[in-house]
């Protein structure tokens, strides 16, 4: 550095100067990029060949009771590769599965801002080839957390659930079945979160929130709900912004689209009501055909979650609504209200003759928890877990079908696990879950540790008896 400064022909002041304009100059780029940051779209590199795990046979699964007829492969846990410590478990929990082109893909991480393990990203998305038996992973997301996999036509994408970079524009990301990458579509003006992603009419549609939905009241209490309509596949984005604080799903029913934001318990309302939203806040809105929303407010948490104790005086979280031919069904998870503890429950909705909403709650035991459900044939299939003791928990899987005013419940088949299962992917003959932490159940530490706390990330595969199984 001296011999730089006596042969340039500067001296130490010069020097000292230069350094502070060009430290200086880096301080005003850090600033300025996330107010002028481009919308773009990037292809994502996955890693090198040689970074990618060894093929391995798979292994018995961690199953103490399984239904007769069936047996269980352990295809592996790939989020032990990014979360390797017992206490991870809840980064580990596989949140969502989707069976694509081949490929089993899994969602992982933890977009909450607190807990030993909070913003688990950025995200690695693992997908195991059906053919080659073996985890690979396509790409790193930079996001907190993968929570749902969409898959529309030959394309599957993945809604940005809490990006990390600035909040200048949200993403969405996508892979073709024609393609072999993964790109991140950066394109959602000012979205933080983006829940839930749908078609209708030609046009995208995202639910989500925003940080300014409101212009008055403190900076950092101005964030809220939003609904993003594209109309030339994602490249340009109109956004509506609410008056909720999350808009978590999209209710495709009968030609119509709505929307549903998160229900708001006590904490909440007051929320809402320091906040000058309370009087225009709506728990429903409908795409309207000029692409604008039209606040239901003849729709009530009382109509989306009948039988509900409460409904409209305890947080509720709408979400993985699915349609199956002109029905709908999704998973509301409440929180506690009274002596009711919180609990995952599932619900029916179609139109009724007389234009209306019709929604059915899906029966359920007491202490059972809806964990997923997915769209097969004519209805769904619906996986529960309940816990029967500690560290022991009875899953099922069983399918529902609608008809009138009944709902009819076949169960396919269960098993116990010292971990409930969380999601849930199928062929028609296969039937692939991921096991992960508890609902509603306190983030692990790192003392104590339990054994049960490892298996959180494991990927099971149920099939007949009768296909020969490989185990080592």
């Amino acid at each position: 550095m001296r011999w730089l400064m006596k042969s340039g022909g500067m001296g130490q002041k010069e020097w000292t100067a230069l350094a502070a304009t060009l430290m200086a100059g880096v301080g005003l780029t850090r600033w300025l990029w996330p107010q002028l940051e481009p919308a773009y779209s990037l292809p994502l590199l996955p890693p090198w060949p040689w970074q990618q795990p060894a093929s391995s046979k798979p292994t018995a699964a961690p199953l103490q009771v399984l239904s007769k007829g069936w047996q269980a492969r352990n295809l592996g846990n790939p989020a032990a590769l990014r979360y390797p410590a017992c206490w991870q478990s809840l980064p580990r929990t596989p949140w969502d599965l989707a069976l694509f082109n081949g490929r089993l893909y899994v969602g992982l991480g933890n977009a909450a801002n607190d807990g030993p393990t909070a913003n688990a990203g950025p995200v690695p998305v693992w997908a195991y080839a059906l053919d080659q038996g073996r985890w690979q992973q396509e790409a790193s997301l930079s996001e907190e957390e993968i929570s749902r996999f969409v898959p529309h036509g030959q394309q599957l994408w993945i809604t940005g659930a809490d990006a990390r970079g600035s909040w200048r524009w949200g993403n969405l990301y996508r892979r073709s079945s024609t393609g072999g990458l993964w790109w991140q579509e950066r394109r959602l003006p000012s979205f933080i979160h983006a829940y839930d992603l749908a078609w209708h009419q030609g046009a995208m549609v995202v639910a989500g929130n925003v940080p300014d939905a409101v212009t008055s009241g403190p900076a950092m209490e101005r964030h809220g709900s939003a609904l993003a309509v594209s109309r030339d596949g994602g490249r340009r984005w109109s956004v509506q912004r609410l008056a909720g604080w999350r808009a978590t799903a999209l209710l495709p029913l009968a030609g119509e689209l709505f929307a549903v934001e998160a229900l708001p318990g006590p904490g909440l309302k007051r929320w809402l009501q320091a906040g000058g939203r309370w009087q225009r806040f709506a728990a429903v809105h409908q795409l309207r055909p000029d692409g604008l929303w039209q606040a239901r407010q003849d729709i009530s948490a009382i109509d989306l979650l009948p039988g509900v104790p409460g409904a409209w005086q305890r947080f509720a979280w709408i979400e993985r609504a699915t349609p199956a031919q002109n029905q709908l069904a999704w998973i509301g998870s409440l929180g506690p209200w009274r002596d009711d503890p919180a609990r995952r429950l599932a619900f029916i909705a179609k139109r009724g003759e007389s234009g209306r909403i019709q929604v059915q709650p899906i029966p359920l035991r007491s202490g059972v928890q809806v964990m997923d459900l997915i769209a097969k044939q004519a209805g769904w299939l619906l996986l529960t877990s309940e816990q029967r003791a500690s560290q022991r928990w009875r899953s099922q899987i069983t399918a529902v079908h609608a008809s009138g005013q009944r709902i009819n419940q076949t169960p396919r088949l269960s098993f116990e696990a010292e971990l409930p299962a969380w999601s849930l992917a199928s062929d028609g003959t296969t039937f692939w879950v991921g096991l992960g932490h508890p609902p509603f159940q306190p983030e692990t530490t790192p003392v104590p540790c339990s054994a049960a706390d490892q298996l959180s990330g494991s990927v099971l595969a149920i099939s007949p008896a009768s296909q020969p199984a490989e185990f080592e």
